[in-house]
């Protein structure tokens, strides 16, 4: 099964801790502002819509490529556990047009596809409908299986004919209006006369659905807003790449960067772009970039297996009467008569002729590499292989460029090619301005979900053409770096794929690489130099062809410069291994030796509705108060069955709460007995713990998890800080090496202070606030060479020191220029002295007193940055 990216588990466990302080609060919108504190610093207020009071209605923003509709999928098992607290839901899955629908049936039926299994992994039993086959769903189906409704909006709308039908009583519906309670039968449209319609938007209202809306910001209109509230969900869950920020905000509780995306190697990147005045000389070079590129995809698959056919788009111009303009035929005949491109190499995708219908452009029998477009290829499309865009009219409109541009950025199989080439994606525009293009092509990625500064930065030039350079026929021009070189290197024992793309002349003592050197290519070059200035000549050849800037300029990433700091480390003989959590959680634990009894304040007696919050004392008001309440005493009377025991709510608890750790037997003992506790010392009879057994489950599950973390803290505290710690080191052996290319920021730094010592040229940092103070302090104190700021919670790209729950991420690591590192973890005076605190104190006193005086950790109380200079001069003498 199809794992989650980082950023994508990040956005869900947003979407989970805003669910879970929904339930415990009782309030959607203080909930909203407290998840938004806790992840951004601040609070966001909470925008209500006055059709759906009190209902959690929330966006999450990814960028166009950032896989959406997987997350969606896997949102499905959060709403229902979360907030629901149940163990199946019925989903309205609503997307923007009947092609996207027609997809994402597809996609969703297919039981090998991730989108199903991530379904099937966590729901179990899953049904997926559209609208007509939904008029005559079982009632059965419902009660058993988590039930996905796909959808447009528009399908629900009065005035279209099946929209009617949705609010009109059918008698195939007839049995799921039977036994109802009465809270559910006055939640229910009704006729005249005052009788119950049997319609399905009365199931889905009995129902209280999760309602997830595919590129929402084409539905959030006061209509919109009346259709879904006919439905009374239980929430909304926005994805799109293009939140609604004007007329009808939305309420985004977590936002994904194109950084984040690119160091999870789901999007081509940078994109390179190429203007020309003459449109035949810039598809000439287009059609060559992209026969170049299946080159190179061929000698990936030698070495990988892995098949890629690079596919151009063309956007050709509509026709005009009384006017000349570059046609599709124009361009189709251009491409057959001066490139000699077969028929069945081309395709045309217009509202005329959709001869992409029915082709899968993925098989490898598929003949297609060019497909010519106007102004958007067909919703829904996609298509890895779409490496190169061509726009033979100059681009002056962001609009006629934004979805085709969109279709480019999907790397295939979202893992980064050996070759760099195929880990890009390239332009060429028309045009007599390369800044005016590059202008259009950065509010198209805005567009498309991306932030306007990261946008203009994932923008760079085509390598500059040398003509003069013969190629062969098969080796055709990708861009070529010249370097003048005093020795002559020695190419006799490179690999075949990386000796065709150099050329040395010996006339002019000139090196000349094909293409974009990668790190493999660069470090296997260098080696057919022996002196320092012909590695130094590599080095430049490898910067130029990848767009990076000079050795001498630039951020010292860009430069190339190493930043590796060392880690806690055990040593094991002569092998050292970083310390993580696998050494001290796998330290086995008995629960079924550990006390069972759930106390009154663990387990209250009485259902809680939540913290009502302080609002506005209005009839809106006290229905955002109990909206929540509501909600659950509805989903339960949809799931009692009087066939419990209490072995089988034992077994309940034990399938439903996530125990990897513990063995069924040591669980069962520890979950029957707690049943039969309750019970029989707390006098709360099995019916009322089947009533309430998601509440049950809850505070269960706490208090294993509360068990667990007290032997994790013994192991934890066992290992580290014991007197065997002694194996535990810091040592160069074994480092953290920050990545030069990749830095997956959140919260781009867009402040007025310019920062001069950061490691990379972007900074993960609010432009104001405490840690911005901090940042702008280590900045500017002279024994710092570099620093960065390290991005939490993301292992593969930061810093971390292990604690007995997690991984700590240090706020910002520095080399200083003796050698040393030093790591500064940033607190405020009202959480210097709490338990996290301390734990991080220890951990990081201990990476320090481990190295030998070449490691410095310092936690400065509040604005007490004099302790940081403090501890940088205290035995300054000691270098790494």
């Amino acid at each position: 099964m199809l794992a989650l990216k980082e950023y994508q588990q990040r956005t869900l466990d947003a979407l989970s801790a805003y669910f879970k302080i929904c339930v415990s609060l009782g309030n959607a919108d203080t909930a909203f502002y407290e998840t938004t504190r806790a992840s951004w610093g601040t609070g966001i207020p909470y925008r209500s819509v006055a059709e759906l009071p009190g209902l959690p209605y929330i966006c999450l923003r990814i960028p166009t490529g950032g896989g959406k509709t997987f997350v969606a999928c896997h949102a499905v098992n959060v709403a229902t556990k979360e907030l629901l607290k149940s163990d199946r839901c019925v989903v309205l899955w609503l997307v923007p047009s009947n092609a996207i629908r027609e997809q994402t049936l597809k996609a969703l039926r297919d039981r090998a596809h991730p989108y199903r299994q991530a379904l099937d992994a966590a729901m179990g039993s899953v049904t997926i409908l559209d609208v007509t086959e939904a008029l005559y769903v079982k009632r059965g189906v419902l009660d058993a299986t988590t039930t996905i409704i796909v959808s447009t909006m528009q399908a629900f709308r009065v005035e279209d004919t099946e929209g009617r039908k949705v609010y009109e009583s059918s008698g195939a519906l007839m049995e799921h209006f039977a036994e109802l309670q009465d809270g559910q039968r006055c939640s229910l449209e009704q006729r005249e006369d005052g009788s119950i319609e049997y319609s399905l938007a009365n199931v889905l209202r009995i129902r209280r659905p999760v309602i997830i809306v595919d590129e929402a910001h084409n539905a959030r209109t006061p209509l919109s807003f009346g259709t879904l509230a006919r439905f009374k969900p239980s929430c909304i869950i926005e994805f799109t790449a293009t939140p609604d920020t004007d007329e009808s905000p939305s309420n985004v509780l977590h936002s994904v960067s194109a950084a984040e995306l690119k160091a999870e190697a789901m999007i081509k990147l940078p994109i390179r772009l190429e203007t020309r005045p003459s449109w035949k000389e810039l598809l000439a070079d287009a059609v060559a970039i992209r026969s170049r590129l299946e080159t190179v995809a061929n000698a990936e698959r030698q070495e990988t297996g892995e098949y890629i056919r690079p596919i151009m788009l063309i956007q050709a111009q509509p026709r005009r009467q009384h006017q000349d303009t570059l046609t599709v035929d124009v361009i189709k005949q251009c491409l057959k008569e001066d490139h000699h491109i077969r028929d069945g190499e081309i395709a045309v995708a217009t509202a005329e002729d959709k001869e992409l219908d029915g082709v899968d452009l993925l098989r490898p029998d598929c003949e297609v590499r060019f497909v010519i477009t106007i102004q958007a290829l067909r919703e829904g499309w996609d298509c890895p292989f779409a490496y190169v865009l061509c726009s033979v009219a100059e681009l002056r409109s962001s609009t006629a460029v934004e979805q085709i541009l969109g279709r480019l950025m999907r790397l295939p199989k979202a893992d980064w090619k050996r070759r760099a080439e195929l880990n890009m994606a390239y332009a060429f525009s028309a045009s007599q301005s390369f800044v005016e293009a590059a202008n259009v092509l950065t509010d198209a990625l805005v567009q498309n979900g991306f932030n306007k500064q990261e946008a203009k930065e994932l923008i760079t030039p085509m390598p500059a053409i040398q003509p003069e350079l013969p190629l062969g026929d098969e080796d055709v021009f990708m861009g070529m770096v010249t370097a003048e070189v005093s020795e002559a290197p020695r190419t006799e024992g490179l690999v075949r794929d990386i000796s065709e793309k150099v050329k040395y002349d010996a006339g002019t003592g000139t090196l000349t690489f094909q293409g974009v050197m990668d790190d493999r290519e660069r470090d296997q070059l260098k080696g057919c130099f022996t002196t320092d200035e012909g590695k130094a000549a590599v080095e430049r050849v490898y910067r130029r062809s990848r767009g990076l800037p000079s050795e001498d300029a630039g951020t010292p990433s860009e430069r190339g410069e190493r930043l590796a700091v060392p880690l806690l480390a055990i040593k094991q003989r002569d092998l050292f291994e970083p310390v993580d959590e696998t050494h001290f959680l796998e330290t086995p634990w008995r629960l079924s030796e550990c006390d069972s009894l759930l106390s009154e304040q663990e387990f209250p007696s009485n259902r809680s509705e939540g913290q009502q919050g302080e609002i506005t004392v209005t009839d809106q008001g006290r229905i955002e108060s109990r909206f929540l309440g509501d909600l659950h005493q509805q989903v339960t009377f949809l799931d009692f069955d009087e066939r419990w025991t209490v072995p089988t709510l034992a077994h309940w608890l034990d399938r439903t709460i996530s125990h990897r750790d513990i063995t069924p037997e040591e669980s069962g003992v520890f979950l029957m007995r707690l049943v039969r506790q309750v019970i029989e010392q707390r006098g709360i009879n099995l019916e009322r713990l089947v009533h309430d057994k998601y509440r049950l489950r809850e505070a269960v599950a706490a208090k294993i998890d509360s068990h667990r973390r007290n032997a994790h803290v013994s192991a934890y505290q066992a290992l580290l800080f014991s007197d065997g710690a002694s194996s535990v080191t810091v040592s160069p052996e074994i480092c953290f090496s920050f990545d030069l290319l990749l830095y997956p920021y959140g919260t781009l730094y867009q402040g007025a202070y310019k920062f001069k010592k950061h490691y990379y040229p972007q900074v993960d940092l609010k432009a104001e606030g405490e840690e911005f103070e901090c940042a702008q302090f280590l900045d500017t104190l002279p024994e710092v060479k570099f620093w960065v700021r390290n991005i939490e919670r993301r292992p593969s790209h930061s810093f971390w020191l292990p604690t007995s729950s997690d991984k700590f991420y240090p706020d910002f690591v520095c080399l200083l220029n003796d050698g040393r590192f030093l790591v500064v973890e940033y607190k405020g005076e009202d959480r210097w002295s709490n338990d996290d605190s301390k734990e991080k104190r220890d951990i990081g006193g201990l990476w320090e007193a481990r190295s030998s005086g070449k490691c410095l950790f310092v936690m400065p109380k509040g604005k007490d940055f004099e302790a940081i200079k403090a501890k940088v001069e205290k035995n300054a003498s000691v270098a790494l």
